[in-house]
């Protein structure tokens, strides 16, 4: 017999003090081996983008109207899952995003015309096998473990953060790509994950990936912002997760790593990049903390491998980047309105000098956040953000953003 369930969770507010359910998902219990987990977002905003002058760099004050989605398109995601006996599970997912502008296929569009479409995106394909005693073995198409934590639980993870390509919106945003943290980019991987350890507190995952070719900001090895072939090698990766509760405080605390190659162009430079991170997140009562910092050198900012080299005295060296954020969120005990703070910045040692390299001036994000959860999957959203200059993506600009997001 087939049965349809329901998956609910907390979300953190209280109603005549009964916490509410937070809608997860639909799950088609096939029998007693196979499941099917099926869930989804769609979010939409209104955004006003007020672009400050900045006459050195050629840029003029102007304001910009746009509907789009935020830096999470909308998404549905499939998720087999079929369970042994001896349990074991297998599971498979599927999930696509879905961009709101019509763009074409890649975004590339310059602008929305008539008898566009938007863009479709197989984000994530992955298989997972996990055990009761070994631990868990992945193989696919998913997100990877650096920077990763830094995304998920931005205040702007459903909703537009810092904006960017503001007269020509695109299917994203950049919330704080770039102004704190790098992007936890969708990486061809295979990886290993321990069974918990210290009391099932802890997990450490350890893997290889695909790894990118060099997109080349500073043109070391060809034209400016052009991209090299792909690097002969894997990249590696890795992540430490704990996470416990101490009576009414819940602590999570990660830190992750990545490594790779700098792609060349076959010039035989033995370059490689290197970044680390660290999260932490604190949740007492309503009340959400959370602190993110990474260091990087040969990773680049922004997005993995985007602008890891620069050439100095015909010398090609690697770039130093390295970024930060805090956050504060609060739930209010009877209603169901979440406020939020958020502060990010991220900065890039690629500024030539007479003694080698120096910093260059941080990118900057300061974001306010209110929501208000209709119900359990319907939730609007506001935010004022006030970026910096970030200087390959985006001007310095006021955002405003209204609209929400639904979850299914």
């Amino acid at each position: 017999m087939v049965f349809f369930t329901f998956f609910t969770t907390s979300n953190g507010y209280s109603q005549d003090g009964k916490e509410a359910p937070q809608y997860q998902g639909l799950q088609l219990k096939v029998n007693d081996n196979w499941k099917l987990n099926f869930s989804g977002q769609i979010n939409a905003y209104y955004v006003y983008t007020a672009q400050k002058e900045d006459k050195e760099n050629g840029v003029e004050k102007e304001g910009f109207h746009s509907i789009q989605n935020g830096i999470n398109q909308a998404t549905i995601a499939f998720n087999p899952v079929y369970s042994m006996e001896n349990g074991m599970t297998v599971s498979g997912t599927f999930d696509l995003a879905f961009g709101l502008t019509n763009h074409g296929v890649d975004s590339s569009a310059p602008a929305v015309t008539g008898f566009g479409y938007s863009s479709v995106d197989i984000r994530q394909a992955f298989i997972k096998v996990s055990t009761l005693e070994a631990g868990s073995f992945l193989i696919g198409k998913t997100f990877g473990g650096f920077g990763l934590d830094a995304l998920l639980h931005d205040v702007s993870v459903l909703g537009i953060g810092a904006n960017y390509s503001y007269d020509n919106p695109q299917n994203t945003t950049l919330a704080g790509i770039g102004y704190g943290y790098i992007f936890a980019d969708k990486i061809a991987q295979i990886n290993y994950t321990t069974p918990t350890i210290f009391n099932g507190t802890s997990r450490l995952t350890v893997g290889v990936y695909e790894p990118f070719a060099t997109s080349d900001f500073n043109g070391s090895f060809g034209d400016a912002f052009g991209v090299t072939d792909n690097p002969n090698g894997l990249g590696y990766q890795g992540k430490f997760v704990f996470n416990k509760s101490f009576k009414k405080l819940n602590v999570y605390v990660s830190s992750s790593f990545i490594s790779q190659e700098v792609s060349d162009n076959q010039q035989d430079l033995d370059l490689n990049g290197f970044g680390v991170d660290a999260f932490l997140k604190m949740d007492y009562g309503g009340f959400a903390l959370s602190g993110y910092y990474y260091t990087a050198d040969g990773i680049g900012d922004a997005g993995i491998m985007f602008g890891p080299v620069i050439t100095v005295d015909s010398v090609v060296k690697t770039i130093k980047t390295d970024g930060y954020y805090g956050q504060l969120t609060y739930t209010l005990p009877t209603y169901p309105v979440t406020l939020g703070m958020h502060y990010g910045a991220s900065r890039v040692k690629d500024k030539i000098t007479d003694n080698g390299l120096a910093y260059s001036d941080s990118a900057t994000r300061f974001t306010n956040s209110v929501s208000y959860a209709i119900n359990a999957n319907l939730v609007l959203k506001t935010e004022y953000t006030i970026q910096g200059r970030h200087k390959v993506f985006a001007p310095e600009a006021n955002v405003f953003s209204l609209g929400g997001y639904f979850l299914f």
